[in-house]
């Protein structure tokens, strides 16, 4: 029997640029400069995504 007031949601595990950004507190420049910096991402389609869990060890890490 499905949980009430749950409707077959798939919870993401990436981030969007935009979400990203967001996530981090900073400008899309400053994002494109993380990213020449090794930051981690990945190309899904034409879409730029990035795994939460690899934002915070990146950070953690610089």
């Amino acid at each position: 029997m499905p949980e009430s007031g749950k409707k077959n949601q798939v919870e993401r595990i990436f981030l969007t640029f935009q979400e990203a950004q967001d996530f981090l507190g900073i400008s899309h420049q400053t994002l494109y400069k993380l990213m020449s910096q090794g930051i981690p991402s990945h190309k899904i389609g034409k879409k730029r995504v990035f795994f939460k869990e690899d934002l915070i060890k990146w950070i953690k890490e610089h």
